[in-house]
């Protein structure tokens, strides 16, 4: 089965999954043949059992892995039916808008960036700003190319999940911030690279650097992640009636319409506000 496993891990490569997907049901699918020899329904059920003490959505990420190789493995001819069926997956009730910071927060967070000294500083503001206006990845901020960016009509190509190119339009806040970067970046020492962010050491920005810079502009009630300003992103696109589903879709690199929905959910904060003012009783 192991070498069943490394076919299926092609595969998945060849299908341009992202290499998270890739890494994680290759392995999801390793760790159930090392408990089990075989694909059925009886053992898929044991394997639910043994993992009942984990989250229902992890159990349901290790069961769609499964449910691809098994998928995979038919489509080779070396299984005759699909295992994994609907009914084994647990469901989930939806926990509404993803984004659990505030506009406060958010707004607290930006000030602090804007302000703060740093030796990069035109780096960092463009880096965090451009991910507040436009909703792109922590991953995709690095693979950023100079030739994909097009400053007079507002444009910028981004490689996505799955090595999927979208294009990413800017409003005059992001333009405005990358102009006065690439006025520093002439300076740089690695200012010939073709990626658009450089570190100090290479010619590209690793994205480990990204979580670095975020780091250094947010203490305590006002620290704020990547994840975190790319969610306030889009539920403020949607609130403020800016942009459709669909153009939001574009926008963020979304492969479903379902998972861009969960922006329409008002925030956290909004409901916790209502909910305050709701007197029943003493």
């Amino acid at each position: 089965m192991k070498s069943q496993i490394e076919n299926f891990k092609q595969h998945l490569i060849n299908q341009a999954k992202s290499n998270n997907t890739v890494r994680n049901y290759t392995s999801d699918v390793t760790h159930y043949f090392n408990i089990f020899d075989t694909i059925n329904r009886n053992n898929i059920q044991l394997y639910k059992s043994k993992l009942s003490h984990l989250s229902a959505k992890t159990i349901n990420l290790k069961l769609s892995a499964l449910k691809s190789f098994n998928e995979y493995l038919l489509g080779e001819g070396l299984m005759n039916n699909v295992e994994i069926i609907k009914k084994d997956f647990i469901k989930i009730q939806s926990n509404g808008n993803p984004t659990n910071v505030t506009k406060k927060q958010v707004s607290n967070f930006l000030n602090n960036v804007s302000e703060k000294s740093n030796i990069y500083k035109s780096r960092n503001v463009a880096i965090i700003y451009l991910i507040a206006n436009t909703g792109i990845r922590r991953e995709e901020i690095t693979n950023l190319k100079l030739k994909g960016l097009n400053l007079e009509i507002g444009e910028l190509v981004v490689l996505g999940k799955g090595n999927k190119e979208r294009t990413v339009y800017l409003n005059d806040t992001a333009i405005e911030v990358i102009k006065d970067y690439l006025i520093d970046r002439m300076k740089h020492k690695f200012f010939d690279s073709e990626y658009l962010f450089l570190s100090e050491r290479s010619k590209k920005l690793h994205k480990d650097s990204i979580n670095y810079i975020f780091g250094l502009y947010g203490k305590n009630e006002d620290k704020v992640g990547v994840h975190q300003l790319r969610h306030s992103f889009a539920t403020s696109a949607i609130e403020q009636d800016i942009l459709t589903l669909p153009e939001l879709q574009d926008q963020l690199g979304h492969s479903s319409l379902v998972v861009t929905s969960q922006y329409t959910h008002a925030r956290k904060e909004n409901i916790k506000k209502k909910i305050n003012n709701l007197r029943i009783g003493l």
